[in-house]
Order: C-alpha cells, then sequence, then structure tokens
C-alpha cells in the first residue's frame, strides 16, 4: 500500500529569528505517525530546502518524539549507499519546507529522488511540508518539476496566496491541462495508493481541486 500526506504549510515548536513558533499541524503529524502501523517508528527527516536545518531537526525531533517516533536526520554529505540504507529501512519519511528550487537541485544531482520514489513504492509512509509537499508532484505553479510521483499540479499556503500567485496557478492548470490541489496552510492531502482525502488541524482551513472544464477553471473544495 502507497501512502503520502503532503502537507499546505503550518508551523512546528521551533526557534526561528529567535522566536519559538506555534504548533500548528498537531492532528496531521499525529495521522503521519498513525499510518506506520507502528507504535514506535522511525522517522527519516530531509531538511535539504531549510536555510537553518539545525533548528528544524530540533522542531520535528521534539514533536515526532512527542508522538513515539525514533526521529533521524539524514546526512546528504554520507555516501549514496548509506543514503539508499537510510531512505528504504525507515518507517516514515518527512520532507521539510523551505526552497523548492534547491530540494529538487540537490534530489536529482544525488540521485536521492530516485530513492524516495522507491520507498513510497515500497510502502514506506511519504510526507512533507510545503517544498516537501511540492516535490512530490508534477510540478508546481512556477513550474519547478517535482519527482511526478503525483501526475498533478500542487499550490501550498493557498490561503496566503494574493490573485496573482492565483492566477499563475490557474494558467498552468489551463496550459497544462493538469488537475491541481491547492491547500492551505494547515491542511494536508492524505493519499492511500489512487484514494485521496483531506486531514485537517484546523476545521476552518480547506484544501480545493482545480481544474479546466467547459473552457473554464472550476475550483471544488475538497
Amino acid at each position: 500500500m502507497k501512502k503520502l500526506v503532503c502537507i499546505g504549510g503550518g508551523e512546528i515548536p521551533r526557534y526561528k529569528d529567535g522566536v519559538l513558533l506555534p504548533y500548528e499541524t498537531k492532528e496531521i503529524d499525529e495521522e503521519i505517525v498513525r499510518l506506520s502501523n507502528k507504535s514506535n517508528p522511525n522517522l527519516l527527516f530531509i531538511s535539504i530546502a531549510s536555510s537553518n536545518p539545525d533548528e528544524y531537526f530540533k522542531g520535528i525531533k521534539n514533536v515526532f518524539s512527542k508522538l513515539g517516533c525514533n526521529v533521524s536526520h539524514l546526512d546528504i554529505n554520507k555516501s549514496y549507499d548509506e543514503i539508499k540504507d537510510s531512505i528504504l529501512n525507515t518507517d516514515i519519511i518527512y520532507v521539510g519546507g523551505g526552497n523548492t528550487k534547491h530540494l529538487m537541485e540537490v534530489l536529482k544531482d544525488k540521485k536521492i529522488d530516485e530513492l524516495l520514489i522507491e520507498a513510497y513504492n515500497k510502502g514506506i509512509v511519504c510526507s512533507g511540508l510545503s517544498a516537501g509537499s511540492y516535490c512530490w508532484f508534477k510540478c508546481n505553479y512556477d513550474l519547478i518539476e517535482g519527482m511526478n510521483v503525483i501526475n498533478a499540479i500542487n499550490c501550498v499556503h493557498y490561503d496566503v496566496k494574493d490573485n496573482v500567485a492565483k492566477n499563475k496557478l490557474y494558467d498552468v492548470v489551463r496550459n497544462k491541462n493538469l488537475v491541481a490541489y491547492a491547500l492551505d496552510n494547515q491542511v494536508a492531502l492524505k493519499i492511500i495508493d489512487d484514494k485521496i482525502s483531506v486531514i485537517k488541524s484546523n476545521k476552518d482551513k480547506n484544501a480545493y481541486k482545480i481544474t479546466f472544464t467547459d473552457n473554464k477553471i472550476v475550483e471544488e473544495k475538497m
């Protein structure tokens, strides 16, 4: 069974510029752990996209350790065989947010993208937030190519996008003739094999399916 959770955004408790951020993805994180079907799963955190990976990892480790996980951090400076062993012998993979372009460049350069796809196909619980959500899809609205595990367009932080960004997304949907999934902060898509559902850590936030149908953009709340 293939399991993927893609999160539109939301903070975990960690220090950023000297400020402790709130916890905004609790229910989503709990579901990620539950999907492993283990009481003490191993979780591998990938912080490639982040500009402050050490603080990010501290936050992730704190959150997921309290949920029963044994949390480790992928060291991309290790050998390919060691990276492969880390990725294919864990229970959960969580790709953190940050710079999407940089994330994809490193994943492709080190062939980590191929290992992540293999992990997904193997049934390891795969997940990610923001850039870590984008990477599993065909592309984002900036046309940064992801791993195409899901043949669709992804848009995160949808609730804080301005009209310029939304129109850019609509143009990509129209020109690519692909479905887009737009996710507010604190909302995630749960994709089990081909079945898609929505997880929320905030009941007032939403996920949307966006298509180009009958020569017009259609936005459907999921």
